[in-house]
């Protein structure tokens, strides 16, 4: 259960570290200003093959990925354009996964979280049997309102994340993601 826990405190701070990193690396004028987004539409595919699945997004956008360390450091891929729109998507190992089935609940999420704020809690169906949750948040890395899409799936938690202004993006790249 601690290991859990740490995993979840690193992935939090490292995920935060590494959005920091690839969107902010200039000056706190570059934070994209808090307007309406209008989602454009999601025609290029995306494809990892380190975790098997793909998602298509907005042809502007590029992916990066930053490979994960056996020290907890998550697997993390980009997902943004010029003006840094984009969407964090953090994959760790998580041992709880049985491989036929989990549900990702918010009590779950605070047992090794107790400090983050959930609101706005939906389940989200991934495949046939898993669950997990769609919620706003407070995360620091996107100044403190974003958007968070939490499960499990074949013994990884995947955390996907952004700016709370860009919920329709997250809701349609996720509404295309498929595991192969």
């Amino acid at each position: 259960m601690k290991k859990i826990i740490a995993i979840a405190v690193v992935v939090l701070i490292l995920s935060g570290g590494a959005w920091w990193h690839f969107m902010y690396q200039h000056s706190p004028e570059s934070v994209p200003e808090q307007v309406p987004y209008t989602v454009p539409t999601l025609s290029k595919e995306y494809y990892n093959s380190s975790h098997n699945f793909s998602l298509n997004m907005p042809a502007d956008f590029t992916a990066q990925e930053i490979s994960g360390d056996p020290d907890g450091t998550p697997y993390t891929i980009v997902l943004q354009d010029q003006s840094s729109n984009g969407i964090q998507i953090a994959i760790s190992p998580f041992d709880e996964d049985t491989g036929g089935g989990y549900t990702l609940t918010q009590a779950r999420i605070q047992q090794d979280v107790p400090d983050m704020q959930i609101m706005e809690p939906q389940v989200v169906e991934v495949g046939n049997n898993y669950k997990g949750l769609a919620f706003k948040s407070n995360n620091e890395a996107f100044g403190g309102a974003s958007r968070e899409v939490w499960f499990v799936f074949r013994g990884n938690l995947y955390q996907i994340s952004t700016y709370e202004r860009l919920d329709n993006l997250l809701k349609g790249i996720f509404q295309t993601w498929q595991f192969q």
